[in-house]
């Protein structure tokens, strides 16, 4: 497109308000008023949300406008007030927010989702997955890869797991000699925590190719000192406890007996990853969980692992003046749980029209003042600012 062309066209953009924004919820959580994303990703990015915000709680909306008035992190943080997005209580909403008229894409933070989304991930996380894709003009492909890198960060909590002896012995030469005794703890109940379990440890915890943690840690040092903290925790994971010494890993067959049958599965499919750790010296064992990212794999809330599967298929397409409608299909590759179920659609909505965008624009900045105090005392979610954006 010749540059007199683009710059004609960004003049005939209208700038967005706050208010006159129609909010797509509870049935819908994308809202593409720029008409950038086609109606099949649309719909697959709006059915992982609505799957998403099912499974976790989390409530993710994706919004793209033509233009605003002011930043758009002023209107982010504005528009995630307006909307209350998330919980009063856990303020777990996340507002993936793109302005096309400024070339501009930002993620807003829920108060309680900045230790899971920190803002160094994110912005590791839009320079590999999206900005690429936007400098490209696959806007639709660039928005749906950062949905599905925060689904699946969202959706894998690594854990780690342990057991006083293993079956076998490990020294320090690499050599693996037969075990003559059980193990001394019983395989723990699918979907319930193992014996010694922690509190789920960074995600950056081990050299997984598959998560951008480990690339971002480095990106989480020059932000204020995480990466090297990160560093030096999954260095201490790598440690006996007992002994103090670094433990030895299995290979990928040997550490198959520290696995239950759900965990085996989960490496099968490619969901997760387990890595075993041995010391040499009094044999205690520790399994590293590390979730992979756009696995197309979930929780399953009958046995708790990590192979649960969804399929969207559209029944009835939306349209400007009805809903349409969705069924989901979910089917486990552990126990086999099947479960089918279907939710509505709103109706797409219609590109505002300049002069009442303008009449709107000229009262956002008036009314953005009264979003936040209204969002708390009516008990949505609420966000100091955090998050990330990104140019392209």
């Amino acid at each position: 497109m010749p540059v007199i062309v683009l710059c004609a066209y960004a003049l005939t953009l209208a700038a967005q308000s706050v208010t006159g924004l129609q909010d797509p919820r509870p049935a819908s959580l994308v809202l593409d008023q720029s008409g950038v994303i086609d109606e099949p990703t649309e719909r697959r990015i709006d059915a992982q949300l609505v799957a998403l915000r099912t499974a976790t709680g989390a409530e993710v909306a994706l919004v793209t406008v033509d233009d605003v008035s002011g930043t758009p992190k002023a209107f982010a943080t504005a528009l995630f007030a307006h909307w209350q997005l998330g919980s009063a209580t856990r303020n777990d909403g996340v507002l993936v927010l793109m302005v096309m008229g400024q070339r501009r894409l930002e993620i807003e933070t829920g108060d309680g989702m900045q230790a899971s989304l920190p803002s160094w991930w994110l912005a590791d996380m839009q320079a590999k997955a999206m900005v690429p894709r936007f400098k490209a003009r696959d806007f639709a492909g660039g928005l749906a890869a950062g949905i599905a890198a925060i689904d699946g960060r969202l959706r894998a909590l690594p854990g780690e797991s342990e057991r006083d002896v293993a079956p076998g012995e490990y020294r320090s030469d690499n050599v693996v000699a037969p075990g003559t005794t059980a193990p001394s703890s019983p395989p723990h109940a699918p979907g319930a925590p193992a014996r010694g379990v922690h509190a789920p440890p960074p995600p950056d915890d081990g050299p997984s190719a598959t998560e951008y943690a480990v690339g971002g840690g480095a990106a989480a040092g020059a932000v204020g000192g995480g990466g090297a903290l990160a560093f030096v925790v999954a260095r201490r994971r790598r440690r006996c406890a007992k002994c103090k010494v670094k433990m030895l890993p299995l290979d990928e067959i040997a550490d198959d007996a520290h696995l239950d049958a759900g965990q085996r599965t989960e490496e099968r499919i490619g969901s997760v990853n387990y890595e075993v750790l041995v010391c040499p010296g009094c044999q205690d064992s520790r399994t590293l969980r590390h979730g992979k990212w756009f696995s197309g794999r979930s929780k399953c809330p009958a046995c708790g692992y990590k192979t649960e599967k969804s399929t969207s298929t559209t029944i009835v397409t939306a349209t400007y003046d009805r809903g349409g409608r969705v069924r989901v299909d979910e089917e486990c590759a552990h126990c086999n749980r099947r479960h089918s179920h279907t939710y509505t659609t709103s109706p797409r909505t219609r590109p505002s029209s300049s002069s009442s965008s303008s009449s709107s624009s000229r009262s956002s900045s008036s009314s953005r003042s009264s979003y936040s105090s209204s969002s708390r005392s009516s008990g949505g979610g609420r966000s100091s600012g955090g998050g990330a954006g990104s140019s392209w």
